[in-house]
């Protein structure tokens, strides 16, 4: 075998393979080869998102990683049927979350596993974990508490683990219509039945989140909401799903395109916006809400930060809306964030000066780029 050639000597799409790579491990991929806190574990949101990417390149090396993934996370599948949020690479530690459980873990793991069954012809391994998927069905059921349709998410109950959001959550529940769609189909291929009210939780998200005809604000769909509130904040990784996953009508979809496009920085999308500033009610809960040391002053990390991973999903949205010069100038926006500090791969950068920050070689920093254009993943 040829040895692998550094990285600083490499194309750029080479690059993000290449990390893709480092951060196969035997127990699947790492979230990043940045050593600090719990970053190189086996994450099911960030495995199963750069599962997505080697599923749409078809890399061999990345596709076994999305196996393995799948298999460390189906492993250790909680008393209730949750999936970990992440697992250490000897098996021996397991986080189901932090100050609160990570609702998106399991419709990752779900969405990963079909999609894996169908483009890698994995679905053998979709069948041997079936009672798995029927078992982390069940625990989202449960999270809807009222039998509605829709799950509940505690602050820091996904991705976005130190922002204030809590409640009816947009992004939560558009995910798991992805991972619900993705579990019929697979349920069709292998002859079982699934019987999930996919057609209602789209037409629920429909009449629960998207814009209201009329109103004075920006036309995107709605970042969450609970019986006291309705969230104003334009919530990017949700409206960049229902643009791609066709939620909603086509006019609402182009409008939310239309604001992800005039927010934008640096060619990236903000993963909240507006950021809650110092003096807003809002800003002492965001302090509450840290795991640690502080990261989310204004324009930083969940505060309005700019992601490539999530602009990733939104130049595949704006390509499934036949938008492709949008598309091209966010993926040329990620690779040039990649690029950064000596190829980076930061988590984000900062809204307000375009400099990195967060965990480097992030390995869904590298995933988006191949999202960005990729194909297939939706059907």
């Amino acid at each position: 075998m040829q040895p692998r050639p550094q990285s600083g000597t490499l194309p750029a799409m080479d690059q993000a393979l290449d990390l893709l790579k480092r951060c196969a491990t035997p127990a699947g991929f790492l979230a990043a080869l940045d050593r600090r806190a719990n970053y190189p574990r086996i994450w099911s949101r960030d495995g199963c998102i750069c599962g997505l990417a080697a599923l749409a390149c078809g890399d061999p090396e990345l596709v076994a990683a999305l196996g393995k993934t799948l298999t460390t996370l189906g492993r250790h599948q909680g008393p209730s049927g949750q999936i970990p949020s992440n697992v250490t690479l000897d098996g021996q530690q397991i986080s189901y979350g932090g100050k609160a459980g990570r609702v998106d873990a399991t419709s990752w793991y779900i969405l990963a596993l079909c999609l894996y069954g169908r483009l890698a012809e994995g679905d053998e391994l979709v069948a041997a974990s079936w009672t798995t998927l029927e078992r982390a069905c069940e625990a989202l059921r449960a999270w809807e508490y009222n039998d509605l349709g829709l799950v509940y998410v505690p602050v820091g109950g996904d991705w976005a683990d130190e922002y204030v959001l809590s409640g009816y959550l947009l992004y939560d529940q558009v995910l798991r219509l992805w991972a619900l769609r993705e579990l019929d189909a697979a349920a069709e291929r292998l002859g079982r039945t699934a019987g999930h009210e996919r057609d209602h939780l789209a037409d629920l998200i429909t009449e629960r989140f998207a814009p209201i005809q009329g109103s004075a604000g920006p036309a995107f769909f709605c970042a969450g909401f609970h019986p006291g509130a309705r969230f104003s904040p334009f919530d990017a990784f949700g409206n960049a799903l229902c643009c791609l996953l066709g939620v909603g009508s086509e006019q609402d979809r182009l409008a939310s395109l239309r604001h992800a496009q005039q927010i934008s920085r640096f060619d990236l999308v903000p993963a909240f916006h507006p950021a809650i500033e110092p003096d807003a009610p809002a800003y002492q809960a965001l302090k509450l809400a840290a795991g640690g040391p502080f990261r989310n002053s204004p324009g930083r990390y969940h505060n309005g930060g700019l992601w490539p991973m999530i602009t990733g999903f939104w130049a595949l949205a704006a390509r499934q809306l036949g938008r492709v010069e949008l598309a091209d100038r966010w993926t040329a926006g990620i690779k040039e964030a990649n690029q950064q500090a000596s190829w980076g791969f930061h988590e984000y950068l900062d809204a307000n000066s375009g400099e990195p920050g967060g965990a480097r070689q992030q390995a869904w920093s590298a995933a988006a780029e191949i999202i960005a254009t990729a194909s297939g993943l939706v059907d």
